[in-house]
């Protein structure tokens, strides 16, 4: 669907200002729309399983760990396939208010692909470089939103993801190197042809809703604070996006359908995606590994 005929629809959660910002500038942060009841409960999975990594010496198919982890310091950077986590994080995502959202930035017929939960951990090794998500996973259509919820207080010191307005209209860039190797992260060249003294913190309190379109230029800072900066990060499209390559972090809750019904006709959108590697055959680590690697 196109933003005109998605915004045909009333609204279920967001109000219409902050959908026509949405898919105006590529993103949106809102505070207030997570119920409290949720909020607690995703950081109570949080730390439950910020303890069980204690007991892990090497990444696997729960935990991406950084070099630094250990039992008496845990460094997850990501917490992979989210929803195959706890059956609560799928209950999150399928039943809440948040696939509602999805309802009111991707259409009435909402389908989901691909969860994570995120750690920003102190110190400058935490920064993530300039991407965009859809070349990672790339569909028929742009309408895939990536949906987050800040689990703690986000200020502008804490490294909160960076977005460039406008930047989901623009090309669609290249994020491998001269090589052909898989960089998760937009070349310095191209770098260069965006705004970047436009980018806008998506900065918010415990519970900031964060929505992000899949073409969307976007990063984040390294963390100045002391305290961790976990976020949950869940993504939808519309029911009529069907991805074109193997997802590179799928879960068994992947190709659902969360609202509506499923789509009868793909929409083709005629604008071209680089073909990412094909991540069945190459495994994919995480953007973090991708990004060090380029170093």
């Amino acid at each position: 669907m196109t933003p005109e005929q998605i915004l045909e629809y009333p609204a279920r959660v967001l109000s219409e200002p902050q959908r026509r910002a949405y898919f105006e500038t590529g993103f949106l942060a809102a505070p207030g729309l997570i119920p409290d009841a949720w909020l607690r409960r995703l950081n109570e999975l949080s730390d439950a399983f910020l303890a069980e990594s204690r007991g892990v010496v090497a990444s696997n198919e729960v935990f991406d760990l950084g070099a630094e982890h250990s039992p008496q310091r845990p460094h997850v950077r990501r917490l992979r396939a989210l929803v195959d986590r706890h059956p609560d994080f799928w209950g999150f995502a399928a039943e809440s208010v948040l696939a509602d959202i999805a309802a009111d930035l991707v259409g009435p017929d909402v389908k989901f692909h691909s969860s994570k939960l995120n750690y920003k951990w102190p110190g400058s090794g935490e920064i993530v470089k300039w991407h965009q998500d859809i070349p990672a996973w790339p569909h028929t259509n742009y309408s895939p939103v990536t949906l987050g919820v800040y689990l703690d207080d986000v200020p502008g010191e804490q490294g909160p993801l960076t977005c460039i307005p406008g930047s989901h209209r623009g090309p669609i860039f290249v994020h491998h190197d001269d090589h052909g190797a898989w960089t998760g992260s937009i070349r310095d060249d191209d770098i260069a042809r965006l705004d970047l003294g436009a980018s806008v913190d998506l900065t918010g309190p415990a519970g900031t809703l964060i929505a992000i379109n899949c073409r969307t230029a976007h990063a984040s800072r390294a963390n100045a604070t002391e305290r961790v900066r976990p976020v949950a990060l869940f993504v939808y499209s519309s029911a009529d996006a069907f991805p074109w390559m193997p997802a590179p972090t799928p879960t068994t809750h992947t190709g659902e359908i969360v609202r509506g019904v499923p789509a009868a006709l793909a929409h083709l959108d005629p604008t071209p995606c680089p073909v990412p590697p094909d991540w069945s055959r190459e495994g994919y680590g995480s953007i973090f590994t991708a990004q060090r690697e380029e170093d």
